[in-house]
């Protein structure tokens, strides 16, 4: 085989390898550019979720006054239904009525 048979051949060589290396850096930055968007998408996934994760507590906090001020009502009616009662018992026992004679609700 004679040098410029030789030449050829390693120039086909650098040539294949070339081209072998220019298709590994294409494939490279398919996925360098497909990473790319995954972590966009991610971090607006991320954002999308610390929204709602701040809406949600925001919403917490105000049910858990409206509960308060809920509480707050039910314990003043339960006050004052206790003053009722008691002021029913003292109004039967002044008339007589024992609660056996209590009137009872008819359907």
């Amino acid at each position: 085989m004679g040098e410029i048979e030789e030449l050829r051949q390693r120039l086909e060589a650098l040539e294949a390898q070339v081209h072998d290396m220019a298709e590994q850096q294409a494939a490279t930055r398919h996925l360098a550019v497909n990473s790319d968007r995954d972590v966009a998408a991610l971090q607006e996934q991320r954002r999308a979720d610390v929204q709602l994760m701040q809406a949600l507590r925001q919403t917490q906090l105000e049910h858990s006054k409206a509960l308060e001020a809920h509480t707050k009502t039910l314990e003043e009616h339960g006050k004052l239904l206790g003053a009722l009662v008691t002021g029913q018992v003292a109004i039967m026992q002044h008339l007589g009525i024992t609660p056996s004679e209590q009137p009872q609700d008819e359907d």
